[in-house]
């Protein structure tokens, strides 16, 4: 996994670009945010809600909780507490084998299953230098 992009998704500024060669896309039929590598095809399925894409723009979904069946109440998704909790944590990197060989995906907590598949996971580790 390229050390640029995790450090991109982890700790950057979101006025930054996306590192090369990786480029920021948006599904609009499914509404998922990924990043893909445009020399050699892998992808990160970014599972994260709300997501600061700079700007002043955010992208806010529900595929995590449709997929873990993990959802909030409606007034834990509206407390400014609660969610400086969640953006505080660090996010977890699982190679998601399902998909195919190069498709990780991005989840705002620890899971020992793909939210996809069920599948047991392998954790991709993030450690920053």
């Amino acid at each position: 996994m390229d050390r640029a992009l995790l450090s991109f998704l982890i700790n950057s500024n979101h006025e930054t670009t996306v590192p090369h060669p990786w480029e920021r896309c948006y599904d609009v039929r499914n509404e998922i945010l990924y990043y893909k590598n445009v020399i050699n095809g892998s992808m990160v399925v970014d599972l994260r809600s709300p997501v600061d894409l700079g700007g002043g723009l955010y992208h806010v979904n529900n595929m995590w909780e449709d997929l873990t069946g993990s959802a909030n109440s409606d007034d834990e998704n509206h407390c400014p507490a609660s969610q400086r909790r969640r953006e505080a944590q660090p996010p977890h990197l699982i190679v998601a084998t399902c998909c195919g060989p190069s498709v990780y995906l991005l989840v705002p907590e620890m899971v020992s299953r793909c939210p996809l598949c069920d599948d047991p996971v392998r954790f991709v580790r993030l450690i920053m230098t």
